[in-house]
């Protein structure tokens, strides 16, 4: 039997501001596309049932409606494949799917673990808002003869950083004759063991939005076959979100600096979003343009832009004599007895990039 798992959809997201207003509702239509392209996938291969993880939609609120119908019209249309959804932290009061009745919708509640069998494989799931009570753990008790998958929206200690979601105690969950845990909230793919029977997973997005989503998208399929779980993850999105370092160095003319921005760019698809980062040391002489940069390669991606990230590497000896701001405030600096040489050359420097309006 298969099964797919998928989360952090995001569907009517409003988009970073980065985007013009027309790339924004394209890149909407385009998470519905990959939606419907996974539907799709699973309906060619013999997929049971779709999981969803968590915030199919991005806000309880009712903008963006005709994306919201357009996800609602793809799981209507397709009967034959259960949809599993259990809200995240984005759309835990959406209310969208009340208006209609739709049988191979199925929800999760909050007040208890539900639990859809399929065959011989059983998955529970169940909703938090702030915190998972540890009444909770207890109540799970999936048979020990079944195939068991555990559905949670929410963060690992390891991505506790991200505090908008429940935490989800990983040791809570050993040891309880659990296969696979399906989890959302974590935009990016990543699967670990729990203990000799149960693994679990962030499926991540289907696309990438923002520059905090970079690398390839998409969702998990599940074979289960005698009893095993089989994870593998299935790359789906119509663009890859990059961010790309370029480090420079010394003294650079234009020229310079756009060949290895040229180089760093090669083999990346004309569709893609990226993010050029100019890293390094450079020197005093060379003159960094990022917007002169930018409008070169634009019209070559569906979106790039590029960020300053360099250092100056300032001799400031050579000012410290200077009848100006700079020598002064170098002379200032120089006097204060109670500074070591370190601190003083560590505020000397920054003074010095502030003036040259490097800060």
């Amino acid at each position: 039997m298969k099964i797919i798992h998928c989360a952090d959809i995001h569907a009517d997201s409003k988009m970073g501001t980065h985007f013009s207003k027309e790339n924004a509702e394209l890149r909407r239509n385009e998470i519905v596309d990959s939606f419907a392209k996974m539907v799709e996938f699973a309906r060619e291969n013999g997929v049971k049932a779709i999981i969803i993880a968590g915030d199919l939609f991005d806000t309880k609120e009712n903008q963006q409606k005709k994306i919201k119908q357009r996800i609602f019209y793809i799981i209507e249309q397709n009967p034959g494949i259960d949809f599993l959804y259990l809200r995240g932290n984005h759309d835990e009061d959406v209310d969208f799917f009340e208006e209609k009745l739709v049988p191979n919708l199925k929800r999760f509640s909050k007040s208890k673990w539900q639990k859809y069998s399929y065959e011989n494989v059983d998955i529970y799931g169940r909703e938090f808002s702030s915190s998972i009570p540890l009444a909770a753990y207890s109540e799970l008790n999936p048979d020990s003869a079944r195939v068991n998958i555990v559905v949670l929206h929410g963060q690992i200690a390891e991505y506790k950083p991200k505090n908008d979601a429940p935490e989800i105690s990983l040791p809570k969950l050993t040891n309880k004759n659990i296969d696979y845990i399906a989890l959302g909230h974590i935009h990016d793919f990543k699967i670990e063991k729990l203990d000799n029977r149960c693994s679990w997973c962030y499926s991540g997005c289907l696309e990438g939005r923002g520059f905090d989503e970079c690398g390839k998208k998409g969702f998990v399929l599940l074979d289960i076959e005698y009893n095993k779980v089989e994870a593998k993850f299935v790359p789906i999105s119509k663009r890859i979100v990059h961010e790309i370092p370029v480090k420079l160095s010394g003294v650079l003319d234009f020229s310079d600096i756009m060949q290895k921005i040229t180089d760093s760019l090669a083999g990346i698809s004309s569709k893609d979003i990226v993010q050029v980062d100019l890293t390094g040391e450079l020197s005093e002489e060379t003159e960094i343009e990022p917007e002169s940069y930018q409008s070169v390669f634009a019209s070559d991606y569906f979106y790039l832009r590029v960020k300053d990230k360099t250092e100056t590497k300032i001799d400031f000896t050579k000012y410290e004599k200077d009848v100006s701001l700079k020598g002064e405030f170098i002379r200032l600096v120089k006097n204060q007895q109670n500074l070591s040489e370190e601190q003083k050359i560590k505020i000397i420097m920054t003074g010095i990039k502030a003036l040259a309006g490097r800060l």
